[in-house]
C-alpha cells in the first residue's frame, strides 16, 4: 500500500551524522569518514547550514536523505537519494529535486553521479532531474613491480615541470589536447578550462613538479600527476595530447615516464580512469601494465541555460 508522502527538508544538524551514514550506506565504513569528514567534522554553523544535504522525514523520524557535495573545480557529486525503511518513488524525486535546486542556485557548473551497479529506480531518479549517461569509466592499476626500472629514451619527447606560474599556456594546451579526444566526448567545450584545473588541484596532494608540458620541438601534450600518500599511490589524472602528436605511440612513452617517476618516489601503484569506450587508450594502459580493478557507470547533469 502507499506509503504517505513525507516532509523534505534541509538536515539539522543533530541527524547531520545519521543522514551521511544513510547517503554513503554502499560505502565501506572507513570510507564514509574520508568521504564525508569535512561535513562531519565542520565547526561553522553557516557552513553547515548551506550545505545541500536534505532529509525526508517523518515527524523528528529520518526517513531517507540525498546529498551534493560541492567540490573545487565548481563542480558537485551527487549522491542519491537513500532510504531507511519503505518509500514512494515521489519522495525520492522530491529528495533529489530539493538537492539540484540547491545546487543551481548556487550556480554549480555540473553534477556528477558514479554508480557501481545502476538499478532501474536510481536511474528513474537521475532522469526525472535531468542527469544523463555520460560514460562507463574503467578504473586501472599498475602495480610497482612492473613500472621501468629506467627511464624512457629521452631523444623524442622532453617534460618540463609546471612551476605554478604558467597558468595560460596550461589551459590552452589542455583545451587543444580536448580536440578529438575519445574519451567522455560529452565534456567537449562544455566546462571552463580554468574550473578543470582548480579541480586537478584539489585532487589528492598537488605537487607542481608532478605536472609536466610534454614537448617534443614544441608543446604536444600534458601529464598531471597527483599523490595520495596516505593510499601509497599515484593517480594518472590526466594525459593528453594533441591531435597532431597521436598515433606516434607517444601515449605510452608518457605513461611509462609516469611509471617511473613513481618509483623513484616510492609508491606503491599508479591508478587511472579511462572512458570505456576509448580503445586506443584502454589498450595503450593495458600494454604498459596496467589492469582492471573496478568500473562505474558515469551520469552527469548541466544547469538549465
Amino acid at each position: 500500500m502507499p506509503i504517505e508522502p513525507l516532509e523534505i527538508v534541509r538536515c539539522p544538524a543533530e541527524l547531520r551524522a545519521e543522514a551521511l551514514a544513510l547517503v554513503l550506506c554502499d560505502l565501506a565504513p572507513s570510507m564514509r569518514r574520508q568521504v564525508s569528514g569535512g561535513l562531519l567534522d565542520a565547526d561553522d554553523p553557516a557552513e553547515v547550514a548551506n550545505e545541500p544535504l536534505y532529509i525526508a522525514r517523518s515527524g523528528r523520524e529520518m526517513r531517507g536523505a540525498a546529498w551534493g557535495q560541492r567540490q573545487s573545480g565548481n563542480i558537485a557529486l551527487f549522491w542519491p537519494p537513500q532510504f531507511a525503511r519503505g518509500h514512494d518513488q515521489q519522495t525520492a524525486f522530491r529528495l533529489a529535486e530539493a538537492v539540484i535546486a540547491d545546487l543551481d542556485a548556487t550556480s554549480v557548473e555540473m553534477a556528477q553521479v558514479f554508480l557501481s551497479s545502476p538499478d532501474i529506480e536510481t536511474i528513474a531518479v537521475l532522469r526525472h532531474v535531468r542527469f544523463r549517461h555520460l560514460a562507463d569509466l574503467m578504473y586501472l592499476a599498475c602495480q610497482s613491480e612492473r613500472f621501468p626500472l629506467a627511464a624512457p629514451d629521452p631523444c623524442e619527447l622532453r617534460y618540463v615541470p609546471y612551476d605554478g606560474t604558467q597558468r595560460g599556456q596550461l589551459m590552452q594546451l589542455i583545451d587543444k589536447t580536448y580536440e578529438g579526444t575519445l574519451d567522455c566526448t560529452a565534456l567537449n567545450g562544455v566546462r571552463d578550462i580554468d574550473h578543470v584545473i582548480n579541480g586537478y588541484q584539489a585532487t589528492g596532494v598537488y605537487r607542481p613538479e608532478n605536472w609536466f608540458f610534454v614537448q617534443s620541438d614544441h608543446d604536444v601534450g600534458v601529464l598531471l600527476l597527483a599523490d595520495h600518500p596516505k593510499a601509497r599511490h599515484w593517480e594518472l589524472m590526466y594525459l593528453g595530447l594533441v591531435p597532431e602528436a597521436r598515433g606516434r605511440g607517444w601515449g605510452r612513452q608518457v605513461t611509462r615516464y609516469a611509471q617511473w617517476l613513481a618509483r623513484g618516489a616510492n609508491v606503491e601503484r599508479i591508478v587511472v580512469a579511462v572512458d570505456a569506450a576509448n580503445a586506443p587508450a584502454v589498450a595503450m594502459y593495458r600494454s604498459a601494465g596496467f589492469e582492471m580493478w573496478d568500473k562505474r557507470a558515469v551520469y552527469v547533469r548541466f544547469p538549465p541555460a
